[in-house]
């Protein structure tokens, strides 16, 4: 093949028709254009386009990896700048030789798409990002507890599916198809997948896959992503092992909204099907949903994501669960979460008429549609607790725990509704260690393990806890939390820091009470007894400005403990049986969470010939009976004897 001549070699006319086209005096688009640039750039784009779908076609027909696919398009995505160079320098009639100028610039471009590919694929975890200093922090907090073993093979975590509609108001859709996974393969015999407060604590956080499969204690890992595009969807799902963190199996579906159930049926038979050969017996296929009506789904999902704490979004969920359950009539899990919200309203002590009475007949609604429901059996234990049953709300606390043992917050419940009302401290601080294992990542539950050794006393323990809850997103401000810092200061004598810390959660003003004031007299008392009757003084006032109507339950009890350490019994148990009345009054119950009765200021409290009617008041002296007294405790005959 003949040579092309060299720019020496040829005619000088022709060295000039080619510095008149492509010379530097001549604009860039003239340039562009010349040496067919735009020509080359969607020649590529076509070719490209064409490898992608080729590559998505192998995968999803060979079972491939799905990091094949991402990697072949960023092996795409990095060549087009090298295109573009290579056209400009040899798109036409340009330059046939690589100048020193072509060769730094093609030699810079190749070292970062090499650096790029390697920082992508190098070693396992591939496609995670490093951990967050949370997520180090929640490790790091994870590691001292006891009990960690190797995960087992037919383990599997679902994490919460990206949103890639483009629509951040179907952010409930995507996390309704990681939900509704979970429940669906936590029915599967022989597979442990942890519960949804779990692995939906790791959401929108930068944890290396590995990290969250020790966490967790899992073999495998779901990721997952939704598209739509009209009223279609398309789902994909990766299957990881969180040992190596190599995707070992991914699938992509492509449906209408209306099969949404058939989508989701074939999701969880296909994850099952993929970890066959890893449990001791053959993995059954999981059951359907306890809804076939669309429509009821979308209002059900909705309802289960507005939830914020807030008094309105709870009244939100509850229209959605409404409508979700007017268009199906036994939609079992609807009910179930209706009544969760109902309790929601007396623990928080929103008003809401016949909260507790509506709360009890949704849960056994649902338990007549579905009998094994732990959410249900959950309802039915926290009503137990509030009425003061204490013995039928253990039986069904036990039997939530036996049917749903993955649920981390389930067994905190437990504990604050049962454990701690009836003084077993120490069993609560086993559930809850049980609750923190089982979602690590979830600043409620750290925060739940903080609050229960801040209660025993044991603050050494329940600051740095504290800590890690407001590591991983929680707030300083909000009570258990809150009261952690300043027990600890307290006991500490740090009166002042105390103040200032109570100060940031109570509110301003109640009615006219100056909380502050009143609060800041009672740390005053405690560094100068001399200010006892002033402080007591100003509580009372305080007490008298409570709104009967609105009870702030975590202050009354506060006040009560405030009362205690001043040496006001009087004032404490008024205080106390004044309390009892009023959420009688107000709800039919005795209240939930009494904790506050364990503190160890609280000893004088409990060793007053008082505390025997009022623990009767609460109802505990058959369940004491039934389980043994509290710790720290006696029972002779009728009475509690305390230390």
């Amino acid at each position: 093949m003949t040579e092309p001549p060299s720019n020496e070699a040829m005619p000088q006319s022709s060295r000039i028709e080619v510095a008149s086209k492509a010379g530097p005096s001549s604009t860039v688009w003239e340039r562009l254009r010349h040496h067919k640039v735009l020509e080359w750039t969607l020649a590529y784009g076509a070719a490209g386009y064409t490898a992608l779908h080729l590559t998505e076609m192998l995968t999803e027909s060979f079972g491939w990896p799905h990091l094949v696919l991402r990697i072949v398009a960023l092996v795409l995505l990095l060549g087009a700048p090298i295109v573009v160079l290579l056209a400009w320098y040899h798109g036409y009639r340009a330059q046939h030789r690589f100048s020193t100028a072509e060769l730094s610039i093609l030699t810079v471009l190749l070292m970062i798409a090499g650096t790029v590919l390697w920082g992508f694929t190098r070693g396992p975890g591939a496609g995670t990002s490093a951990e967050s200093p949370r997520a180090t922090a929640a490790s790091a907090a994870k590691e001292p507890l006891p009990g960690t073993q190797r995960a087992p093979t037919a383990s599997v975590a679902v994490m919460p599916f990206v949103n890639l509609t483009g629509d951040p108001g179907k952010e409930y859709f995507s996390d309704g198809m990681a939900e509704e996974l979970i429940d669906a393969l936590a029915q599967v015999p022989g597979l442990q997948v942890p519960a949804r407060t779990s692995s939906f604590a790791y959401k929108g956080r930068n944890v290396d896959i590995r990290r969250i499969g020790h966490d967790l204690g899992v073999a495998r890992i779901l990721e997952g992503s939704v598209r739509s595009a009209g009223d279609r969807i398309r789902v994909t799902a990766q299957l990881v092992d969180s040992q190596s963190g190599y995707h070992l199996w991914s699938r992509t579906y492509d449906r209408q909204f209306k099969d949404i159930f058939k989508l989701q049926d074939d999701l969880a038979a296909a994850i099952v099907s993929a970890l066959q050969g890893t449990a001791e017996n053959e993995l059954s296929t999981p059951h359907p949903q306890s809804t076939r009506d669309v429509e009821a789904y979308r209002l059900y999902l909705q309802a289960t994501t507005v939830q914020r704490g807030s008094e309105q979004s709870f009244r939100e969920s509850l229209a959605l669960f409404d409508r979700a359950i007017e268009r199906d009539p036994h939609f079992a899990r609807a009910f179930a979460r209706r009544a969760q919200v109902r309790t929601a309203f007396l623990t928080l002590g929103y008003p809401l008429p016949n909260a507790l009475i509506d709360a009890e007949r949704d849960a056994n609604r649902a338990l007549e549609l579905d009998p094994h429901l732990p959410d249900a059996l959950q309802v039915i234990g926290a009503v137990n607790a509030f009425r003061g049953n204490w013995l039928q709300s253990e039986a069904s606390f036990r039997k939530a725990l036996l049917l749903g043992p993955n649920d981390p917050l389930r067994r905190a419940i437990y504990a604050a509704y049962v454990l701690e009302t009836s003084g077993r401290l120490q069993e609560a601080l086993s559930q809850n260690r049980e609750t923190y294992r089982l979602a690590p990542a979830d600043p409620r539950g750290v925060g739940l393990l903080a609050a229960i050794n801040s209660l025993m006393g044991r603050d050494a323990e329940a600051v740095p806890l504290a800590d890690l809850a407001v590591e991983l997103g929680g707030s300083a401000t909000i009570t258990p939390l809150c009261e952690v810092y300043a027990n600890a200061a307290t006991r500490a004598k740090q009166y002042t820091k105390a103040a200032t810390l109570i100060g940031r959660c109570v509110t301003v003003s109640v009615h006219g009470g100056d909380t502050i004031a009143a609060v800041s007299a009672f740390y005053s008392a405690l560094s100068n007894r001399a200010k006892t009757r002033q402080a007591v003084t100003a509580l009372q006032e305080l007490a008298r400005h409570l709104d009967p109507r609105a009870i702030d339950i975590n202050l009354r009890k506060n006040l009560i403990g405030y009362f205690t350490q001043l040496g006001a019994l009087d004032e404490a148990y008024a205080l106390a049986n004044q309390t009892l009345d009023q959420i009688a009054r107000s709800s039919g119950t005795i209240g939930s969470a009494w904790g506050v009765l364990w503190l160890p200021e609280m000893r004088p409290f409990r060793r007053d010939p008082r505390f025997q009617a009022f623990a009767a008041r609460l109802k505990l002296f058959d369940y004491w009976r039934r389980y043994g007294a509290p710790d720290e405790c006696d029972l002779n005959g009728e009475k509690l004897v305390c230390r």
